[in-house]
């Protein structure tokens, strides 16, 4: 293979997770370090977990390259010189490290050696991927902490979040749903539930492995915090099943609405810098208190919606029957 410098981003190649969509979630929640860098290596922001394990505060790092705060250039000098050997091509011991791999359309996973405030070194092993704007666009690098045992001192505990989405997790479901019913109740409002089901997913899993799994799950997941207002909140349940509930909605016909929205939304295609998934969803609704004033019966009529449908598999949004009929 010729020598060469490093070409621009494929945009319709490229991509890693779209946590462009979700990295406000990583930022606020992730027990691990995770940051995000502009294109010529400045760190844009770092969460408060990854900022703490390196003794900074996350606004004083803001705007700092991260060559020579965080890194020692001897150090990005050996990494240039591993990638143009293994990539066959010039890279330059600046920020085109960090996007050498991925302009090439491979992963970038690389143990790096970050300096903490006080000079001690911190081996991390980094995961490297693209973020990207509404448009597509490569806007930025970000960079997350392989996952390992959480430590002690994470500011959120695993239990409460899901660790591969940055979602919360099930632990959480209930008890903020019974806050929304009981809040509901007083204002004479209403709780959508909406049960998303990502068809599928167990024969993609099977087919191409359980990577391209997590991919999904993860694009699903930031689609979700997009689609989602921010009082609302997004659950993943097992395998390719999420929750939605949807506060203070009005009309039964509002949590309809946003059903929709979200089966559009997750059926547009994620490509995962391995292969393009074509993923399709579908939801079923339940409304508080139409369909059952407790979870488990609100869950159960969404699902009974769902696999009442499952003999035409036409709409991507089944409602559920009022509770008795």
């Amino acid at each position: 293979m010729d020598r060469h410098t490093p070409p621009p981003f494929d945009l319709d190649a490229l991509t890693w997770l779209e946590l462009g969509e979700a990295h406000r979630l990583l930022i606020d929640r992730f027990p691990r370090l995770v940051m995000g860098l502009d294109l010529d290596g400045r760190i844009r922001w770092i969460n408060p977990a990854g900022a703490q394990a390196l003794g900074h505060d996350p606004e004083e790092l803001a705007g700092q390259p991260l060559i020579g705060t965080l890194l020692r250039q001897d150090d990005v000098v050996a990494r240039a010189a591993e990638l143009s050997e293994d990539l066959g091509i010039d890279v330059p011991a600046d920020a085109a490290v960090f996007s050498a791999r991925l302009r090439e359309g491979l992963t970038d996973d690389h143990a790096w050696v970050l300096r903490r405030r006080d000079g001690e070194p911190r081996t991390t092993a980094l995961s490297l991927g693209t973020l990207r704007n509404a448009h597509g666009g490569v806007t930025g690098l970000i960079a997350v902490e392989a996952e390992g045992e959480a430590p002690a001192d994470a500011p959120i505990p695993l239990t409460l979040h899901d660790s591969l989405t940055g979602l919360p997790s099930r632990a959480v479901l209930a008890d903020r749903a019974e806050m929304a019913m009981q809040r509901a109740a007083r204002a004479g409002t209403r709780l959508g539930v909406l049960l998303i089901e990502l068809e599928g997913f167990d024969e993609l899993c099977e087919r191409h492995g359980p990577t391209l799994g997590d991919d999904l799950l993860r694009a699903t997941a930031g689609r979700l915090h997009f689609e989602l207002r921010k009082t609302d909140t997004a659950v993943r349940l097992d395998r390719g099943q999420f929750v939605a509930l949807l506060v203070d909605i009005q009309q039964a016909e509002q949590a309809e609405m946003v059903a929709h929205k979200v089966a559009s939304a997750l059926a547009g295609p994620v490509n995962t810098g391995v292969e393009v998934l074509h993923p399709s969803a579908r939801v079923g609704v339940a409304v508080y208190p139409e369909h059952g004033d407790q979870l488990l019966p609100l869950l159960q009529a969404a699902e009974s919606a769902l696999r009442a449908d499952d003999q035409g598999r036409v709409a991507a949004v089944a409602v559920a029957a009022p509770a008795g009929e």
